[in-house]
């Protein structure tokens, strides 16, 4: 199985995704890459297994992010928290995580997991913010278990509701937003 024709798959999905949302089909996919729907057969049983597929595919292009941020040495301890919080990969601005909140009612499964994903790998953050505490960038009193809890809300908020697309406002900018009120707030 050809790796590459997978992510190629995938990342089309993407692009007909933010056109058409959850309604699109397989031959949209396959008229977007121009091959035929019997090849992406051939890597995916079905949309729901791509759609699946698509929540790694972002989460793990936004976990690499991740780490090539706690690398950048160059960075200040509240830079690298900043752009850790809203790690975003910049192939990844494309995406319309507005319309995600939609596989909530067509595909419980994929969004619990999609939350799930949300919610988890917050080890390197919290270290930074608990170094952040001891040199004094942050209050001694922040909680960053209520720092947590209101980061992965707001977050889950944007997918589940359409504020964010009736407003205009891309989700990127919208958690680059969150992140600058939530430091700023516990900021010493």
């Amino acid at each position: 199985m050809s790796q590459d024709q997978k992510s190629s798959i995938l990342k089309s999905t993407i692009k007909v995704f933010n056109k058409k949302g959850l309604k699109l089909t397989m031959d949209d996919i396959a008229e977007q890459m121009g091959i035929s729907k019997k090849t992406i057969y051939k890597y995916y049983e079905s949309k729901e297994e791509i759609f699946d597929q698509i929540v790694d595919y972002i989460f793990d292009g936004i976990k690499r992010r991740e780490k090539e941020i706690l690398e950048q040495k160059d960075l200040t301890l509240e830079e690298r928290t900043r752009k850790l919080l809203a790690a975003f990969p910049e192939s990844y601005t494309e995406i319309d995580f507005t319309k995600l909140g939609d596989l909530k009612e067509k595909y419980p499964k994929i969004y619990k997991k999609l939350k799930k994903r949300l919610e988890s790998g917050w080890e390197p953050t919290m270290k930074l913010l608990e170094q952040g505490k001891e040199e004094g960038l942050y209050r001694k009193d922040a909680d960053f278990t209520i720092f947590k809890i209101m980061m992965d809300s707001s977050v889950a908020r944007f997918f589940e509701t359409d504020t964010l697309r009736k407003s205009g406002i891309s989700y990127v900018d919208a958690l680059n937003q969150v992140v600058d009120i939530l430091l700023t707030g516990i900021k010493a």
